[in-house]
């Protein structure tokens, strides 16, 4: 009779543990620093705000890749600021599990409240093995997408630096008229009379692009050089939301 008994309890408890594991399965996802595994973004506007004035400024708000590398804007006044840093593995595990727990796989793929709305949508994307869920939000979604959202926006936790290109995809128009903007630094190996239809630019001609590009991100950026203006545009490879051309083409 107790060999019954035992026998029964060890039964339950594999049913139980079977039912575990089958409510909580292993989370994982593609380990590829080139995979995109989260993207925290809005295709209809630039850092986070409408009516920008071209779309190639735009940097999505979070991204993180499967090796746990993160790229995430912040807001300084007018500005912004593009931040990149590393998740460990524990990190990232904690972080998905996090999501999972939310039930953001169980959320319906778009919440939305009338009226009362500035900004535009925002889309949140998860890529894990298995499942890929995206969700539009425009007011009105569970609180525990509020909570991930400040999470990310804040770096997940990563230690963060300030992002720096090393190439970029650098255009410009000229204009008739003096708009001001900044001087274009003498020297570099290229100057905005040289561009042409669009070319890849390194070095001290793109920090200097870069970093007037980052002070009004949805307005156009003007640059003097040797007595004229250009409106100028540079988009960086794999962190652009809109590519640029490839290098070389």
């Amino acid at each position: 009779m107790e060999s019954i008994r035992t026998v029964l309890l060890l039964s339950i408890l594999a049913l139980l543990l079977l039912g575990c594991s089958a409510a909580e399965p292993d989370i994982e996802w593609d380990r590829d620093p080139s995979a995109v595994v989260l993207q925290f973004y809005s295709p209809y506007t630039t850092a986070g705000l409408s009516g920008a004035y071209d779309e190639r400024y735009y940097v999505p708000e979070v991204r993180i890749w499967g090796d746990g590398r993160i790229v995430w804007v912040t807001q300084e006044g007018a500005g912004r600021r593009i931040m990149e840093g590393q998740l460990t593995e524990a990190q990232m595990e904690a972080l998905m599990q996090r999501i999972v727990d939310a039930g953001f796989f169980e959320w319906e793929d778009s919440y939305y409240t009338p009226g009362g709305h500035s900004m535009s949508p925002m889309f949140l994307r998860v890529n894990l093995d298995g499942r890929s869920q995206e969700v539009q939000e425009h007011g009105g979604a569970p609180y525990a997408y509020y909570d991930l959202e400040a999470l990310l926006l804040d770096g997940a936790g990563a230690e963060g630096q300030a992002y720096v290109p090393t190439q970029g995809y650098l255009t410009v128009r000229p204009l008739a008229r003096d708009s001001g903007g900044g001087e274009w630094p003498a020297g570099t190996a290229v100057t905005p009379d040289e561009v042409g239809e669009g070319r890849y630019i390194e070095g001290e001609a793109l920090a200097f692009a870069w970093g007037e590009l980052n002070k009004n991100p949805v307005a156009p950026v003007y640059v003097s050089y040797e007595g004229e203006t250009y409106v100028i545009m540079v988009q960086v490879p794999g962190i652009s939301y809109f590519e640029p051309p490839p290098f070389g083409e």
